[in-house]
């Protein structure tokens, strides 16, 4: 089954687009000369995303309280085109993707916006790349996109799995599994996914592909794929998981708070912190 996967994943028709406005953005970002003022031109042309993204723009998850953005090009000018372009994918992927109804709609999303706001915390504690910087959220928020991939391409196949596997197993990580069942994990659908088809940094593509593997250590040169590891096995610790997770609980491990020079109490406001800003952005899951 691994090698059908692989071959559709090459054929565009068997998966959906990425939002056109996510690409132009995408394309804007990678042009060394790319000001606000093309931002706010190519998000106002689109009305509906226009309204969401001041709304969002002023909540909670993107700073909201101080300097209330009453425009677009507010927006841009306060949040900044990066964080600007991270509030687009948050708005337009639950919209443009589907998620099978076994999972729920907002408790996927849910999971991957967790993810991404942790991610994009703990990596602004440890990383200097700002390639890796700058992805922190993206790939937090896409991490699991392989999970959608397989509905869309071996849709069958992926109902059977998840009617015959046995989640509750405590010896078994998901991407066991998986390997067992399809020849290939989620981890590596998503990455392939994302390489062939989403103008992203392979810098999200790597994450994306190894988020199940080893996270923040303390002797251990951090990198954007252990903070995403290390912020999915935080939100599954704290009850903000997608409804696959396995018996096996990898987060009960907690040395990555050694690396992050964290206590438990740190930990926790910021979980508390990330908790409420996925309550902000609920709405739009929805």
């Amino acid at each position: 089954m691994r090698e059908l996967i692989l071959e559709k994943l090459k054929v565009s028709g068997y998966l959906p687009p990425l939002p056109d406005v996510l690409i132009a953005l995408q394309k804007l970002m990678n042009d060394p000369d790319c000001n606000v003022e093309d931002v706010r031109r190519l998000i106002a042309s689109d009305p509906v995303l226009s309204s969401r993204v001041i709304t969002m723009a002023n909540s909670v998850l993107f700073g909201g309280g101080r300097d209330v953005a009453q425009n677009i090009e507010d927006a841009v000018v306060r949040l900044g085109v990066g964080a600007v372009l991270e509030l687009c994918y948050t708005l337009e992927l639950p919209n443009s993707i589907k998620v099978p109804q076994t999972f729920g709609k907002t408790r996927y999303w849910k999971h991957g916006l967790a993810v991404a706001i942790l991610s994009r915390e703990l990596g602004s504690k440890v990383l200097t790349d700002k390639e890796e910087l700058d992805s922190c959220y993206l790939a937090g928020l896409v991490h699991d996109i392989g999970l959608l991939v397989y509905d869309y391409l071996v849709p069958e196949q992926f109902d059977q799995f998840l009617a015959t596997t046995d989640f509750n197993d405590p010896d078994q990580p998901l991407e066991m599994l998986e390997k067992n069942f399809f020849g290939i994990s989620h981890s590596e659908v998503g990455a392939a996914y994302l390489k062939e088809w989403w103008p992203v940094s392979p810098k999200v593509v790597e994450a994306t592909e190894a988020h199940g593997g080893p996270g923040l250590e303390k002797d251990q040169t951090p990198n954007l794929a252990r903070v995403i590891s290390t912020a999915n096995r935080i939100a599954n610790r704290y009850g903000l998981d997608h409804p696959f997770e396995t018996g096996l609980h990898q987060a009960a491990d907690e040395s990555y708070l050694e690396a992050l020079k964290m206590s438990r109490e740190e930990m926790d406001e910021l979980v508390d912190w990330a908790q409420i800003g996925v309550l902000a952005a609920e709405s739009v899951l929805e």
